[in-house]
């Protein structure tokens, strides 16, 4: 397969730019497309990857002929072309739309062949002689400006680059080489800090401080610590907290020991770079290959595919038959009944609220959905910023109206909703609610709080029950609830996801049932709208006694 690469800088295509060359792009396409990539011409490519620069070039080559598949690379912290002339979109941000999450550092690290060299384990034993130093070219970072400026007041800062250079000259050497970093390993540590502070926008000037073995000292990106190891620098989160850094890096200065320690941490968290051309090239190959429910950004699973192997197996299988690439799943399950330890066990279930409700206490296959599920939100949060997310138990399974979830999620899609219930019904208890014939009585009830009733009350139908985004005559129907009738297979908006896990995070007593504590949610949040579907899209295998469930 042939790549043209149009508006690029110089020193891409021949390979002697320090920062990115073409090299990353040919290895990604290669991973993306599963077949050799080579540079071609306008005429015989059917790849076209343009730089966001074009503004000072001739300009974009979009529409100069039919391509396979176009994209754009951006590798600054503000976007000068328009995103959306294109199929895919490589930049500094979370997923969302057509953009894939490549933050800058990682072309860097690729290009340059660090990325072992970052993982390599350390034994540093010596502290360099010099304290701190500071490389800049661009003098606009105006918080940099303020940080440096309160810094000089206790300590020398060494300033290497063009900006208040006084070390007698400016370092020559490229920012990719030994010699730079031999420069920077002089010194105990390094500004890092961005110009702007962006979404994922995190550039090469932390990898240098890293590879150098010194101790960055970071501004930018608030998901810098998604990617690197928290312990490993001292990163500044706002203007207002400048003395709390200045006082850690000068009681630094001051104890070699904890110094030491510091550099001798991994770089990237549990020693892996989680951000990599492989996720990369995954991403990509979920926008651009066809497959079923294909508005939906990325499927979850929990499940422990050691110890539930079977279940892994029927759920990939669920998949193929519905012809789901497999790049669009993801499996998490960190915890299980069997690894959950005493102290995380107390930590979440102190108060043992479940024994309002039956005899003994929380199990610790009950806490793990708390945690796996959590586990799954929270790497939502960390690799997207907007979409549609299934998320289904390790037990879900084929539900009757299976064949028309594509045609639901395409219908429901845009309405105003946050989380809907795809699984079984008591088809009873159902057709009494359609037909008019569900019990009301509970508004009645002491056992819902006040807010709640009269929401109820107000926003009811004459049928008995909450349908304000779907009605009698659409092909689809949900039904607004606040409780829910099992945790199995569900569809969520990507704010919704937020505000759960927000609500998971501030409120971490997890010892009532999983179902019981998301009701809880639903009760609070009279503006969070969870439906269930009235179409029965898949079945809880263990609930109705298909397999064995593995709570217990």
């Amino acid at each position: 397969m042939k790549i043209y690469f149009n508006g690029w800088f110089s020193g891409f295509l021949n390979k002697e730019n320090p920062g990115v060359t073409s090299d990353f792009f040919l290895e990604l396409f290669k991973k993306v497309f599963n077949e050799e990539c080579k540079i071609g011409n306008i005429d015989n490519s059917q790849i076209l990857c343009e730089f966001d620069m074009l503004i000072d070039c001739p300009g974009t080559l979009v529409n100069a002929k039919k391509w396979h598949t176009t994209f754009l690379f951006n590798g600054e912290s503000t976007m000068r072309c328009n995103p959306n002339k294109y199929d895919i979109v490589l930049c500094g941000e979370r997923n969302h739309k057509n953009v894939v999450n490549t933050p800058l550092f990682v072309p860097y690290i690729y290009t340059n062949n660090f990325v072992d060299r970052l993982m390599q384990q350390k034994n540093i034993t010596q502290v360099p002689d010099k304290n701190i130093c500071v490389i800049i070219t661009n003098p606009g970072g105006i918080v940099r400006n303020t940080f440096l400026t309160e810094l000089e007041k206790v300590v020398k800062i060494d300033y290497a680059g063009n900006y208040k250079n006084n070390i007698g000259g400016c370092i020559k050497d490229s920012y990719n080489s030994e010699e730079f970093l031999n420069f920077i390993s002089q010194y105990k540590f390094i500004i890092s800090m961005e110009n702007s502070k962006e979404d994922t926008y995190i550039t090469e000037k932390i990898i240098h401080g890293l590879l150098a073995n010194t101790i960055p000292i970071y501004w930018g990106s608030d998901k810098v610590f998604d990617y690197f190891n928290k312990n490993r620098l001292i990163c500044l989160d706002s203007l207002e907290n400048i003395n709390i850094a200045i006082n850690k890096i000068m009681y630094l200065l001051n104890d070699h020991a904890k110094w030491l320690s510091i550099v001798n941490q991994p770089n990237f968290n549990n020693n892996t770079l989680s951000r990599n051309i492989d996720s990369i090239a995954q991403d990509i190959r979920c926008l651009i290959t066809n497959s079923c429910w294909n508005n939906i950004d990325k499927i979850y699973c929990i499940n422990n595919t050691i110890f539930e192997s079977k279940r892994h197996d029927m759920l990939k299988s669920l998949f193929f038959k519905n012809n789901i690439s497999s790049d669009k799943v993801k499996y998490i399950c960190p915890t299980y009944k069997y690894t959950i330890d005493k102290n995380t066990y107390n930590k979440f279930t102190s108060n043992q609220v479940v024994r309002h409700l039956r005899h003994f206490d929380m199990l610790p296959g009950e806490l793990s959905l708390f945690l796996n599920y959590r586990a799954v939100l929270e790497d939502i949060e960390k690799n997207y910023k907007d979409g549609l997310f299934l998320i289904f138990e390790s037990d879900v399974m084929e539900g009757k109206d299976i064949s028309n979830l594509n045609k639901f999620i395409n219908f429901i899609k845009d309405k105003n909703f946050d989380l809907i219930h795809l699984g079984m019904y008591d088809s009873q208890i159902m057709n009494k609610v359609l037909n008019n014939q569900f019990p009301t009585g509970y508004r009645n009830s002491n056992n819902y709080n006040r807010n709640l009733l009269e929401y109820i009350n107000k926003n009811i139908n004459t049928e008995g029950f909450i349908e304000d985004i779907t009605n009698k005559d659409d092909e689809f129907r949900v039904i607004r609830k606040f409780n829910t009738r099992c945790t199995d297979s569900f569809l969520w908006k990507y704010s919704a996801i937020i505000k759960f896990l927000n609500f998971m995070r501030n409120f971490e007593d997890y010892s009532s049932p999983f179902d019981y504590y998301m009701c809880n949610f639903f009760e609070k949040n009279l503006d969070f709208k969870h439906y269930w579907s009235v179409d029965e899209f898949f079945i809880q295998g263990s609930n109705i006694k298909l397999m064995e469930s593995t709570i217990r």
